[in-house]
Parts: C-alpha cells; sequence; structure tokens
C-alpha cells in the first residue's frame, strides 16, 4: 500500500505551491496610497505654534461639535429642524439603508444556501387513451416528494469575499456621504441666517438712508422755490431718492427669497423665519485652530467617502481578476419519494445526489480581460478622485484661513473708517448749527456714514461665514 500511494506525495505537496502564487495574483489588500501632505496649512493658523503643532489646550475648529460654534438660538433651532427634517438628508439615509441591504445580500454569496420543496401530484389517465386500460388497475395515481438541497460554491479565488468587502466599503462610503450632506447642510442653514440678519442690518440703514434724502430733497425743494438753487439740484436731489427707494425694494425682496431659501432647507413650506441675535452681535471665536494637515484625511467626510470608493474598486479588481479562474460548486440533494403520502418519510424510499461540479473559462472572446480593464481603470480614477478631494481639502483651508486673516483685517479697517464718519458727521452737525455749514453739508456727511456702515455689515457678515466655512472645510459640521 505505501508504495502506491508514495509517488502520490510530491504531487500533493507541489499542489499549495502552484495554487498559492494564482491566489496572490487576484490581488492584494488595500493599503492607504501614499500622498503629499504639507506640514502646515499656507497661511499658519492661529493659535497653532509655528511648525502646525497644536497649542496647548487647542482643539481644532473641526472637531467642536455645531452646538459650540453656533450661539443664536434660533439658529440652532434651525439647524436641529433642518437635520430632522431636509429631504437631501433622508434621501441620504435610504442610500445608506440601501448599501447596507445590497452589502447583506452581496455577503450571504459566501454561505450554503439551503432550499426546500414539497410537491403532491395526483394524475388521472383516460380509460381509453393510447391504449385500454386493463381491468382492475387503477387509472389514478398519487406521487409525493419532499426534498432538501444545499448549493454553495466555494470561494477558492476570493471573489465572492472581494465582492463583500466592496460592497461594504460602499456602505461606509454611503454613510460619508450622509455625513457630507449633513456637513453642508448645517452650513447652508447658518449662512442663509446669517445673510437674512445682514439683510434686516442693511434694511434699517437703508431706512435711514431714505430719510435723510427725503429730508435733503424737501430742503433743495424749498431752496429752489426761494431761487437759491437750480432745477437740476432738485432732480440729483429726486435721483438720490428714488435710488434709495430701489435699493429698499431690492433689500426686501432679497429678504422674502432667503427666508424662503431657509424654509426649504429646514423643510417647511415658505414663511417667516424668526430671528435672533442680529449680525453686530453675532459671537466669533477667539481662536481658529486648523489641527495639522494630516489629521484632515480622517476628519473630513466627503474625504473618507472617497477613499471608501477607492477601498471598493481595489476589491472589484480581485473579483474582475478571479473570473480567469475555475469554479467549483457543491450541489446535494436529499429527500424522500413516495407513491403514498403515509409512507414518505419511511427509509426506503429516501433519495440523495451529490453533485461537484467546477467550470473553467477556455475561450470567452476577451470578455474577462476587457472587465478586469474596465475594473482597473474604475479603480484608477477612483484614486485620482481620492487625490483630487484631499487637494480640494487642503485648498479649502488655506483660502478660509487667509480669509479669516484678511477680513478681519478688513473689518478693523471699516470700523476705523465708521468711527472717523461719526466724528464727521457730529462735526458737521456743529457745524450746521453753529450757522457755519449748510444743511445739505450735513445730510452728505450722514450719507457717507451710512454707506460706511452697510460696508461694514457686509463684512462682518462674511467674517461669519467665513469661519462657517472654515469649520465644514475642516470636517466639522455633521455632529
Amino acid at each position: 500500500m505505501p508504495t502506491h500511494t508514495s509517488p502520490l506525495r510530491p504531487a500533493a505537496l507541489l499542489l499549495p505551491l502552484l495554487v498559492l502564487p494564482l491566489v496572490g495574483c487576484l490581488g492584494s489588500a488595500y493599503r492607504r496610497p501614499e500622498l503629499a501632505m504639507p506640514k502646515q496649512y499656507r497661511d499658519g493658523e492661529a493659535g497653532v505654534h509655528p511648525g502646525g503643532l497644536m497649542a496647548p489646550g487647542a482643539r481644532s475648529l473641526g472637531e467642536l461639535k455645531w452646538s459650540e460654534l453656533i450661539h443664536d438660538d434660533e439658529l440652532a433651532k434651525l439647524i436641529q429642524e433642518a437635520q430632522t427634517n431636509n429631504y437631501d438628508v433622508r434621501i441620504a439615509a435610504t442610500r445608506v439603508l440601501q448599501a447596507r441591504a445590497q452589502w447583506v445580500g452581496t455577503r450571504a454569496g459566501q454561505f450554503p444556501a439551503v432550499n426546500g420543496t414539497a410537491s403532491l401530484t395526483n394524475m388521472n389517465m383516460a380509460q381509453n387513451g393510447s391504449g385500454p386500460v386493463p381491468e382492475g388497475v387503477s387509472t389514478e395515481s398519487h406521487w409525493t416528494d419532499l426534498t432538501f438541497s444545499l448549493g454553495w460554491e466555494i470561494d477558492l479565488w476570493g471573489r465572492l469575499r472581494n465582492a463583500s468587502a466592496a460592497a461594504r466599503a460602499e456602505l461606509f462610503a454611503s454613510e460619508e456621504a450622509r455625513r457630507t450632506v449633513m456637513a453642508t447642510l448645517v452650513s447652508d442653514v447658518a449662512d442663509a441666517y446669517f445673510l437674512l440678519r445682514d439683510l434686516d442690518q442693511e434694511l434699517v440703514i437703508t431706512r435711514r438712508d431714505m430719510a435723510l434724502r427725503e429730508a435733503s430733497l424737501e430742503l433743495v425743494q424749498l431752496r429752489v422755490e426761494n431761487g437759491y438753487s437750480s432745477e437740476i439740484d432738485r432732480l440729483e436731489a429726486e435721483v438720490l431718492v428714488k435710488s434709495a427707494q430701489t435699493e429698499l425694494t431690492n433689500l426686501e425682496l432679497q429678504v422674502d427669497q432667503t427666508e424662503n431659501q431657509i424654509s426649504e432647507l429646514v423643510g417647511r413650506n415658505p414663511g417667516t423665519i424668526t430671528r435672533g441675535r442680529s449680525i453686530l452681535e453675532q459671537e466669533l471665536p477667539a481662536r481658529l485652530p486648523a489641527g495639522l494637515p494630516s489629521s484632515l484625511l480622517e476628519q473630513r467626510p466627503d474625504v473618507r467617502e472617497a477613499e471608501d470608493q477607492l477601498a471598493a474598486s481595489h476589491a472589484l479588481v480581485a473579483v474582475a481578476r478571479a473570473a480567469y479562474f475555475p469554479t467549483l460548486a457543491l450541489t446535494s440533494t436529499t429527500g424522500f419519494e413516495s407513491g403514498a403520502l403515509r409512507h414518505l418519510c419511511e427509509i426506503p424510499n429516501g433519495t440523495w445526489l451529490f453533485a461537484p461540479a467546477a467550470s473553467l473559462p477556455i475561450f470567452s472572446a476577451g470578455r474577462v480581460r476587457a472587465g478586469v480593464r474596465s475594473a482597473q481603470a474604475s479603480r484608477e480614477q477612483a484614486l485620482l478622485s481620492y487625490q483630487q478631494t484631499v487637494q480640494r481639502a487642503f485648498r479649502e483651508v488655506a483660502d478660509g484661513l487667509v480669509g479669516a486673516r484678511k477680513l478681519s483685517e478688513l473689518r478693523t479697517q471699516q470700523e476705523s473708517l465708521v468711527d472717523s464718519l461719526q466724528q464727521s458727521v457730529e462735526i458737521a452737525d456743529q457745524r450746521y448749527r453753529g450757522g457755519v455749514a449748510s444743511y445739505l453739508e450735513f445730510i452728505e456727511s450722514e450719507r457717507q456714514l451710512l454707506d460706511a456702515e452697510l460696508q461694514l455689515v457686509q463684512v462682518r457678515r462674511q467674517e461669519i461665514t467665513n469661519v462657517v466655512t472654515i469649520y465644514r472645510a475642516l470636517g466639522g459640521g455633521w455632529q
């Protein structure tokens, strides 16, 4: 006996050596690609030491919850309402459920499938069919069948395992996509709300400006009637009043449209939005620490989504390559057959079948190779998309940081201009009351002050929304 089995031992030893290289060529485990990341953001970071290290006790702005950043109760209520009722968020949540179901269905292919069938046949033949039925023989027959079948594809080359891994990565990607939608929603609601408060403040200033222009027009009309001014002065004063009315109407239009936008974001029908703090009362964080650029890969949901898509496409390449190799399926059935139901489960009526089957692709006219190349191209696209997403994330943070610095400088300059114009108005008022200057000179100084206040409100809103932009760029907003 040993003499017969010994020649098979070298073949048994060689078989794993032949199979392992084939398994290895199907694909390797996913690894995060190397990226050229800066040590710190271009414009530096407020609250961060040189070299990009966080100051002691400081947290990255993106690690904060949105409730720690927002200090307006009415805005906080709007964000909470939007997170519950916004349709984009609800659609994204259903996509997560869909991806989870697809993953469960794909993973089920790795396990055996068991099915059971039962049938009862009652047949009656014609008495004078193809031939007469002998006397004493019944034309009616009964047949009962109870069968259990088992089918299982043995995953020799990891096709099913990699397909499951790809579906799992797609599930993770859908969850990150939902978080991206949530972060974008928080940012959009905040931006629209701050725009609304900006427009409210601009309405107040514009109404004051129009009142001054109307008073100026009345004065010019008196001067024209008394021969101290020409008709062209009156026309110029009328133009100023009408332009203020036009600007006021335009602002009222923008207010209504912005309220409608916020209503849609929070899942309401168009209507009035309750206000909280004015745009000038909104608080900003004392510092805007951005953290290390490397943390952006873990913090931003869109970056994680792009990486999950890359991991899924990597696994699908292995799935496509597995089509080059044979598949082995095990099929087994067992059950009982009987002409009488009461004898169905007796041992002599038992049946079984065991039928392993293997299939090997021999000629497919390049279909398998095309499938592999298509999967590889999709993986390359996912890699480029991931690299592009990371690069865009770095740019958005850098843009926000430089915006924070420059807008702070611009606000300081504008505040200084407003202070100077306020002093100018006070002097013009004193000169007018003292009879040294005309009322028109006083009105012109007041109008310049109002224009500067309008610009200050706009700069303040830009500064606040830029903080929200940095917060979203750092991956905050979905918590």
